[in-house]
């Protein structure tokens, strides 16, 4: 199967193949998506290739929108002193090695990784290969890989500007292009048509509240206790992601006046949240990189609640950049109340001007053609290799 997927596309007549890599979380696979999406669209890109990790969550969501997908047997390297720690070194060489079968066989003209541990084979590869590769990491804070091979790639190309200072230290190519997003984000749908997808009244102030599509029980639990509060002032309603497994047990939680009320609108998720921010002025939500440059992009301020666990703290790193921009309000997830959450709300909601200014800063902040900037630089370092 994979060898007939590759010496298909390597036997076309073709200039740029480009790869790329990603994956463990999806803050590293979507930057990704977003560059597959516009090398699709590019007459001078015959061919594109993931290549993650096998059975994981790249494979589903590369196959949903059709891009060739190549999984590799890797692991990220365990924290604790273990079998799996003494067997880390081999898997990777191994790795490495099939990679290093899978770019002879595609020949590429360049490779784009995007973090996470799935990523270092591949770019390993490429490395010893002689395939010239551009890093790009989505979080003010490097992660591991990226830090690894930021001094070998022809460019380093970064989502937020806070990572600047951090990768000057490689001497590598420096290059603020912002984070990739999906052209649904980019080309978002009326704030009418958007609120009544969800049953919304357009005229009245809208709050998104979301801990990502699993949830998450800290922000569901702290705007519980908040709900009396804020459905007090009759302008304003809220849209919440509860998540698909908080859904039933939060259901049975509100107070029958709370469940009742028509400017309170309960989802376990939200599939396309293109919608959501096209509907609401403000949103309580997590601090992933991938919803901060989608929330730049439709320039809707937030407050943020940082998934403390994030590896490297990079959540708060973000969260932080975002409020120095005069763009988000931060509450560390310790500190998170009822009382503090629905001051935070109802002090933005009641200052029009100061929400307003949060909105322009978002703006000010967005990259809305990251993705048509990386795809620009891959087809750039590749073409000495381009058919």
């Amino acid at each position: 199967m994979v060898e007939t997927i590759i010496a298909n596309t390597a036997q076309q007549k073709i200039r740029h193949r480009i790869v790329l890599t990603g994956g463990g979380t999806g803050g590293h696979i979507y930057p990704a998506l977003a560059v597959a999406e516009q090398l699709q669209s590019d007459p001078d890109v015959e061919s594109v290739l993931y290549i993650g990790a096998l059975g994981h969550l790249e494979e589903t969501l590369a196959k949903e929108r059709n891009l060739d997908f190549v999984g590799l047997s890797v692991v990220g390297m365990p924290r604790k002193i273990s079998g799996a720690l003494f067997a880390f070194p081999f898997k990777t060489i191994s790795a490495v090695f099939a990679a290093r079968k899978i770019l002879h066989l595609f020949r590429p003209t360049a490779v784009l990784g995007t973090g996470g541990y799935a990523s270092a084979a591949p770019l390993a590869a490429a490395r010893t290969m002689g395939v010239p590769f551009i890093v790009h990491e989505p979080d003010s804070n490097p992660g591991m890989v990226n830090k690894l091979f930021a001094s070998s790639a022809a460019a380093c190309s970064l989502g937020m500007a806070a990572a600047k200072e951090k990768f000057e230290v490689w001497s590598c190519r420096v290059i603020v292009n912002g984070n990739p997003v999906r052209s649904s984000f980019l080309n978002p749908v009326s704030r009418a048509q958007a609120a009544s997808e969800f049953g919304l009244r357009p005229d009245l102030k809208t709050l998104l509240v979301t801990g990502g599509s699993q949830g998450a029980q800290a922000i569901n639990d702290a705007i519980n206790a908040a709900l009396p509060a804020l459905l007090q002032r009759g302008d304003m309603q809220i849209l919440h992601q509860v998540g698909e497994k908080n859904f039933g047990a939060y259901q049975a939680q509100l107070t029958p006046a709370i469940a009742a009320n028509e400017r309170y609108h309960l989802l376990p998720y939200i599939k396309e949240m293109s919608l959501a921010y096209a509907a609401c002025d403000m949103t309580v939500c997590r601090a992933g990189a991938m919803t901060i440059s989608e929330l730049s992009v439709m320039h809707v301020p937030a407050i943020f609640v940082p998934y403390p666990h994030a590896a490297q703290n990079h959540q708060m790193h973000n969260a932080r950049f975002m409020e120095a921009q005069g763009c988000a309000f931060v509450i560390a997830q310790n500190d998170l109340t009822a009382e503090c959450l629905s001051k935070a709300v109802l002090d933005a909601f009641m200052n029009g001007e100061k929400l307003q200014t949060m909105k322009q800063s978002m703006q000010n902040i967005a990259k809305p053609h990251a993705a048509e900037h990386i795809a620009r630089q891959l087809k750039e370092v590749g073409v000495s290799r381009a058919i």
